[in-house]
Order: structure tokens, then sequence, then C-alpha cells
């Protein structure tokens, strides 16, 4: 749209900067632009047109290397990365793709429609790009208004030109050039007067040059347009359809429910089979038609063209709209597009449909670290839709069991259960009653003992070896842990570890495998089922998933017992840093909270060991059959308030929960990395505060008065 004169004035400021952005509302030839300077560009280029799925910073990065090979060798590694469950994007992509950017010789990498990307993980990738860009190439932001990436460093460094809708406004003789270019031929006056009555919106003289071309009166009619632009806009594509064959204005409304279009999905929109024949006589009319590849398969209408028609199929037939959004989702379901589907069935009000999607493509959004992908669908809902789909409200329970939102999970649950659960669930477990018994498990709203008689629903409904029957193993197995029956626990939990499942999904039995035998007293293999558990999660890169918290509190019991004191602090670090993710599951949250004020105390933090227990009494607050949660709770808490009555300091706390073991003072002193003395003055004073007179006198009080661990389980550090 925009004419050589205007180009080459631009593309001569843009040229020599590293970043250019491009910035203006819907119509003022944008992307046009942008296309134009690139074919004059020698530099290769690579080209995304992002949309709302790229606010999943896994669909971005994919989006991106996808770019890159257009600009050299296709990027492996970084598809590889991306191609894991939970991909390490700031520990590996990131990296990978900076690397990238300084290994290809000069380039264009275009942003398109950049102002789709609003979430920050998505925008953190996007200033990273503007960052890292080598001197030589260039990154252009092509958006509707302010890009989300912070500019105020590039800008100052005089690495940034920014072109604006005043830029790209036609004047009088570009206005006569794009009307000329679109087959219209107007007089200096009636351009000029076009051009007024448009503010020099390029869209509008488009559209005006296919709604009068061959007209007589063209000038005439040109001059007399009036209104505000979007009078003006809603004007001239009535008299454009008008002047298309009935056969292609029909297509040209239906279609425009499409954020990208192909043949086949037009056909199955339409109920036709010609749709190619019809979009290649769009491409060939210039009728704002912009291809998506290189085949030209994938195409979509310029975004005001449109807008527009889908403004006015609503007001010429509403009543196909729907039936052309879920003749759209069908297709896209069918094809592997579920993102398009699900947004096509939300459109069309068909949640039944959009839940079925949800959950089908759940799991695999998680394996594939695509998680914000499932709640960027959920956000297009309203919390009365969720809750009115009981698939819909079963996805929406475990996004939200992710991210720690009880109160909803909770309604999202009571919703479900309200729905017809006798019938096939998308997810592949053998109904829906067994996929919501499965995913209540998550939040146990109604206690341990529904949460174990909803993990033996689920073992005994679905098939032996499927990946739901292992999950339901699994919640039997940590039931059994949060009773206080761990040896019960064992069996279960070890058959969770058989069959084939996302790697994944044997931290969480390893981890209660190791605290299982912890409370039972065997520290050999609860160090064992803790360390394999620790390696699952940096294998698979669970640093900063819920999994990690509960191997973080298996493994900090391992540092404690070999003394390590600083790993057992660190690993209770973790755990406070990734609570926020575990907290919808509240017998989770005091689980792992009493376990991690365990080993505070144990450590000598008494501080650490009461924070974390007043975190499980508010995890525990009106939590119904808790299991033996709470006596656990009235334990730690008097073991904390014992050892503050002994005023027994932070180095004597750490070495009272040896007295009751066979050690020596040396082996004490090994453990602790002190010495002999240090140790004998340590225990002398302890002896003092507690008014005994020997070891066997303290180890009586110590284990009637529960000052040690729960289990004491020092040996020397070579049998561990």
């Amino acid at each position: 749209m925009v004419p050589r004169a205007r180009l080459a004035r631009l593309r001569e400021a843009a040229i020599r900067s590293r970043l250019t952005v491009v910035s203006a509302p819907a119509g003022y030839g944008k992307s046009t632009l942008v296309a134009e300077w690139n074919d004059l560009d020698p530099r290769a280029t690579g080209w995304v047109h992002l949309d709302r799925g790229d606010n999943d910073p896994v669909v971005l990065l994919f989006d991106i290397a996808r770019a890159l090979e257009r600009l050299g060798p296709p990027p492996d590694r970084i598809r590889d990365e991306l191609a894991r469950e939970r991909p390490r994007i700031d520990q590996m992509v990131l990296p990978l793709l900076g690397a990238e950017l300084d290994d290809r010789g000069p380039f264009v990498l275009v942003l398109d429609d950049a102002h789709a990307v609003t979430a920050e993980k998505s925008l953190a990738i996007l200033a990273f790009l503007a960052d890292r860009v080598p001197d030589g190439s260039q990154l252009l932001l092509v958006t509707r208004g302010e890009p989300g990436v912070p500019l105020g460093r590039v800008r100052a460094s005089g690495d940034l030109v920014e072109v604006g809708s005043a830029d790209l406004a036609l004047d009088a003789q570009e206005t006569q050039a794009v009307a000329a270019g679109n087959g219209l031929d107007l007089p200096e006056d009636a351009a000029e007067a076009l051009r007024e009555r448009t503010e020099g919106w390029a869209a509008a003289v488009v559209l005006a040059a296919l709604s009068l071309r061959g007209r007589e009166d063209a000038g005439e009619r040109a001059a007399a347009l009036s209104g505000d632009q979007q009078d003006i806009a809603d004007y001239l594509l009535e008299e454009v359809l008008k002047s298309q064959p009935e056969e292609l204005a029909t297509f040209l409304l239906a279609t425009s429910i499409l954020e990208r279009m192909t043949a086949p999905l037009c056909n199955a929109v339409l109920l036709i089979d010609n749709a190619a024949d019809s979009l290649e006589a769009l491409v060939r009319s210039n009728a704002f038609v912009i291809p998506l590849d290189d085949g030209r398969e994938w195409f979509r209408y310029h975004h005001l063209f449109g807008d527009l028609l889908r403004a006015e199929l609503k007001r010429r037939h509403p009543q196909l709209v729907r039936e052309y959004l879920v003749r759209a989702a069908g297709w896209c379901e069918v094809h592997g597009r579920p993102d398009e589907a699900f947004a096509y069935a939300h459109e069309s009000g068909d949640l039944a449909q959009a839940g079925r999607i949800a959950l089908a493509n759940r799991a695999g959004f998680t394996q594939r670290g695509q998680s914000q992908t499932l709640q960027l669908w959920l956000d297009r809902c309203t919390d009365d839709q969720i809750a009115s789909d009981p698939q819909l409200a079963i996805a929406a329970l475990w996004a939200l069991g992710y991210q720690g939102d009880e109160a909803r999970a909770r309604r999202y649950i009571a919703a479900a259960e309200q729905g017809p659960l006798d019938l096939e669930s998308a997810d592949g477990s053998s109904s829906l009653r067994s996929a919501l018994a499965y995913a209540r498990t998550a939040v146990a709203p109604d206690g341990i003992t529904q949460m174990l008689r909803d993990a033996e629903y689920v073992y005994a409904s679905e098939t032996v070896g499927t990946r739901w029957h292992l999950g339901g193993a699994r919640v039997i197995g940590m039931a059994y842990v949060l009773m206080g029956r761990p040896q019960e626990a064992m069996m279960p939990l070890r058959e969770a570890l058989t069959g084939e499942q996302p790697r994944a999904g044997r931290v969480l039995p390893l981890a209660y495998l190791a605290l299982a035998a912890r409370d039972q007293g065997n520290r050999r293999d609860a160090h064992r089922w803790a360390a394999q558990a620790a390696q699952v999660v940096a294998e698979e890169h669970l640093e900063e998933t819920m999994f990690n918290a509960v191997a973080c509190t298996a493994a900090a019991f391992t540092s404690l017992d070999r003394g390590d004191h600083t790993s057992a602090e660190s690993r209770l670090e973790e755990v406070r840093l990734l609570r926020p993710l575990i907290s919808a599951s509240r017998w989770l949250d005091a689980d792992l909270a009493l376990r991690c004020a365990d080993v505070s105390f144990d450590l000598g933090n008494r501080t650490g060991a009461a924070e974390f227990a007043q975190i499980a009494g508010d995890a525990l607050h009106g939590y119904p059959d808790a299991g033996a949660l709470p006596t656990r709770l009235q334990r730690t808490l008097e073991r904390i308030r014992l050892g503050r009555d002994y005023e027994l300091t932070t180095a004597e706390l750490r070495l009272i929960h040896f007295l009751p073991t066979h050690l020596s003072l040396q082996e004490i002193a090994d453990h602790l990395y002190l010495s002999r003395p240090t140790v004998k003055t340590h225990i002398a004073s302890i002896y003092r505060k507690l008014g005994v007179d020997g070891r066997s006198q303290a180890v009586e009080l110590i284990n009637l008065l529960g000052l040690g661990s729960m289990k004491v389980m020092v040996t020397d550090r070579a049998s561990g």
C-alpha cells in the first residue's frame, strides 16, 4: 500500500538500526510496508506471525526456531530442547538462541502482530531478542500499539527507529498512486478529497478503489465520502461486497470467522469443494489476503478487513455465525489444530466441544511444558462457562491445582460432580467419573479418607498398567503415608513405578517411598529413593514444579542424616520457594511443612521449625479428616516448645538427636564436622540444661519429651 517514494524514505532511516518498531492501528499498511522493505533487502528474512498462542513461551520459541530456518541451518539443538518434557528455557533455550543469532550472517527477523504477546515470560523472550540482535542484523516489531518490550536502553543507544501512523498516513499524491494500483484512476482534486476524508488511512483508500473502480462517477463518490473512519470503512465494505459475484461475497463473509484459512478448512466451513479457486481469486485481486507460508497454503485477511467482514456477517446472517464456527472447530480438532479448535468451539458457545478439546490436550500440554497454553484457553472462559461442562471443569481443575487456586478448584469440583459422569472421557480414562475422581485427589477437599476412596475407585476402574491406573496406585500409597500407615504404602507406591508413563510421573512415588521408608526407620532405602527422585527432577528439568518440592523434602532428610547442614538448609529454602505450587493441595502443603519443620528443628533452627509448623497449622485449619497430620502437628509444636523451654542452643539442638544412637562422641563429631572436644562441651551443656547425670538419662528424657527426630536413623556415613 505504501508507494515507493515513501517506502524509500522510511527504509533509509530504518535499515541501519538493530531494532525497528512499526506501530499503527489496523489498516495502515504496516505488514505490507515491512514486506516491501524486505523485498529490497539483500539480508535473509525470517518472519513470525504472532498470535495469542505465543503467550505460551514454548509456542513462541518454536515459532522463532521455525523462522530461524530461513536464516541458516535448522536450529536443531533448540528444537530438541523444546521437544523435551518441560524444556529449560532460561538455562538452555535462551543461551542457545543467543548463540544461533550470533552465528547467523546478517539477517532480518520480523515479529508481526507483536501486540498479541502480553504474557510476562513471552515478553521477556522478545526483550531478549531485542538485546541480542547482533550488529548488521535487524529485529522488526510490527504492532498495533506500544510493544510490551522495554525500549528505553535501545532507544538511548540510537539503535531504535520507530515508525508510526503519522509516517504511514498517505498524502494526496500517494493516495492517487495507491488508488491507481488497485484499479481506480482519480484526478488530483478527487485524490486530495479522498485523502482528507480518510485521513490518509491506506485501508480505506484500497476499499474505495475496490468498490468504485469501473464507475464513471468514481471521483465524485470518493470525494463525497463522509463520517469517521469506521463509518467510511463500513460503507466501503458494503460497496466492495456488492461488486463481487455472489459466490465470492458469500465466501468472504463465511471465512471471516477464521483466524487463518486454508482451502480444505474453507471447504469444511462452507460445505463446498472449490475454496482453492476463491482464495486464488482473492489473492489475484489484492482483496486484503495475506499468504502465511511460502507454499501459499495458509492465508489470513488483513486484520481490518477481517474485522469488517465479521461485523457484516453478524449483521446480515447472525444465525450462520455459530454454524460456521462449529464446522471450523470440528475441522481443526480432527486435523491437529487444537488451539484454533478450542477458540472456535468456545466462540460458538459449544462448551461441551471446548471441554472435550481441553481435557484431551491437558496432559500433553503439561508433558511438553506448555501448561500456559491450557491456561490461555481457560482465560477465554468465564467461571460460569467452565462450571457448565464437566470436561471443561476437570481440565480447569488440573490447571488451577498447579496454580494453587484452591477456592476456584473446589468450585469446579462441585460443578463437575453435578454433570453426567458415566460417559467416555476425552483424556482416555475409562469415564468422566474416573477422570474427576483422579483430578479430585490432587485437591482432596473432603479429606484423606475420601482421597483414598477416590484413588481406589480410579485404581479399580482403569486398565492395569495405564497411567490412570498407576496414578491411582500412587495416590493410594500417599494417602496411607498421610494416615500414618507407611508400611501399607510401600506396595502401591512401588506399583506406581511400573508400566509406561512419563518419567516425571516417577517423582512423587519415589519421593513418598523415601518418606515412608524414613517413617519406618529404614534410612538406607530412604536415601536411595530420595536420590532417585532428585535424579528424575534434574534429568526432566522439573526444578520449578511441585514435584521438586516433594523431592527436596525427601532430600533434606538425607542431607541432615549425612551431616550436610548447608545442603539441608538449601533444600528447605527450595521448598519454601515452591510452596505456591502446592498450596491448593492442603494435605500436601501440611505434610511437607511438618517434615521441613522436623528438619529445621534437628538443624537447631527453632525459628525455621516454627515457621514451617505455622504453615502446616494454616493448611490444616478447617481441613476435614486430615489423617495423622494433626497429631504430627501437635508433636512438632511440642518439640519446639520444649526445646525453647530448656533453652537449648542451635548447636545443641543439632546434636541432641544423635544421643539416642550407638555413635561414639568421635563418630558424632565426624557427622557434624566438629572436633571431639567441642561435641563433649555441647553434650555437657545439654546434660546440665536437662538436669540429667549422663547419656542414658538424657536419652530417656529425650524420648519422653520428643526432643529427637520422630525416627532417629543415624549410622556411620559409609552405610548411607
